[in-house]
């Protein structure tokens, strides 16, 4: 066959290996497109590229659902007593869950309430102190800012019930009790009027003021001191020293009851109005009476006789000389005794708004002359009074 009478083909001599040539880097058409040859490499290149653009738009997207707590915008701040505060506040709003709400005190915390307590008191504080009071909303580590500060006051409570205890004509005793919102003070003022006219340890409650004069009226105060911190001042009370029993000009009536008997100048029944002075010396414990009175029965020249009475009893008694009957020609020194005593309920503030009581008119045994003389003999009256 033919191409079996074809000769061999001489033998080719080895060929040599060729270095390896640079590759040119990839190129890519404006569409991005590679060589056929690179083509897989360079969609490699470009879905990296792809992943960290995704990357970063995830992070843009990520970061405004990372919240953070949100402080109360709405906080109110009150003094119960004078030792506390109660701080409240609104729900916080916005921002991530609370867990806890931190409450400070001039920027120092003083309290932690879980989220579903919107409300704390703060206690030991001194009276009539200010304090600002902000709050903080905090989820786990993190913390909102303080909300707006809300400014108070403790209270700084005056002292309650104040009463008379007792009154004389000269002094005024009362007391009070310290105000169940605050400490037991340092101290109490005692005002009159308004001047501060004394100060007790806080541990009195009582003052006794002395040296006024009678039915005089007067107005006191108290006040409770912390340190520095004084309270406003109690309710004034209003007190009025005792009056004299009588003071001043008296209407008096005077009707005779009995007579030394047939003969005498009087008869019993006869009955005649005068007018007596009183004027008084009162002390703490007692009240005198001056009395300037006048002995004017029908018939009879006036006489005036003065007299001192003193308490008696429920009333006052005394006696005194007087030239009230003769024997004969002779003026005969006469003891006049008088006992007074206020009529039920007609006594205000001490004084005496009606009255009644007896005068006794008794005479010595007298010698007029040698053959005459007078024996022992008394008069007895009804007085009565309306003052005021």
């Amino acid at each position: 066959m033919a191409n079996q009478d074809a000769s061999p083909s001489p033998p080719q001599p080895p060929q040599q290996p060729q270095p390896p040539q640079p590759q040119p880097p990839p190129s890519w058409s404006a569409a991005g497109s590679a060589r056929p040859g690179r083509r897989r490499k360079a969609w490699t290149i470009s879905l990296s590229a792809v992943v960290v653009v995704g990357l970063a738009v995830g992070l843009v997207v990520w970061a405004p659902w990372h919240k953070v707590p949100v402080a109360p915008a709405v906080v109110h701040a009150q003094s119960p007593t004078a030792t506390s505060v109660l701080v409240s506040w609104a729900p916080s709003k916005g921002g991530t869950t609370v867990d806890r709400y931190l409450v400070l005190r001039d920027d120092k915390q003083v309290g932690s309430v879980p989220a579903s307590q919107t409300s704390y008191t703060d206690t030991g504080l001194a009276p009539g102190t200010a304090h600002g009071y902000t709050i903080v909303a905090t989820y786990g580590t993190q913390r909102s800012s303080p909300s707006h500060a809300v400014k108070v006051t403790t209270i700084a409570p005056s002292p309650v019930g104040l009463a008379i205890v007792h009154e004389t004509w000269t002094t005024v005793d009362f007391h009070w009790s310290p105000s169940p919102k605050g400490p037991v003070p340092d101290e109490y003022l005692i005002y009159s009027g308004g001047t501060s006219i004394a100060a007790v340890p806080g541990t009195v409650d009582s003052y006794s003021v002395t040296g006024l004069s009678p039915a005089s009226a007067h107005q006191y105060r108290v006040a409770a001191k912390w340190g520095g911190q004084v309270s406003s001042l109690s309710p004034a009370l209003a007190a009025t020293t005792l009056a004299p029993p009588l003071q001043g000009s008296v209407p008096v009536h005077v009707t005779t009851l009995s007579t030394p008997g047939p003969g005498a100048s009087l008869r019993a029944g006869q009955k005649w109005n005068d007018t007596w002075m009183f004027s008084s010396d009162c002390t703490s414990s007692r009240c005198t009476l001056l009395t300037h009175a006048e002995f004017a029965a029908p018939g009879f020249a006036a006489q005036p006789f003065t007299m001192t009475l003193t308490s008696s009893g429920s009333g006052y008694a005394g006696s005194a000389k007087a030239d009230i009957t003769k024997c004969g020609s002779i003026n005969v020194k006469n003891t006049v005794t008088l006992r007074m005593t206020p009529n039920k309920g007609a006594v205000e503030n001490g004084g005496w708004q009606a009255w009644s009581g007896s005068m006794v008119i008794t005479s010595p045994y007298t010698t007029a002359s040698a053959t005459t003389f007078c024996p022992v003999q008394s008069w007895e009256f009804s007085v009565t009074g309306i003052h005021g």
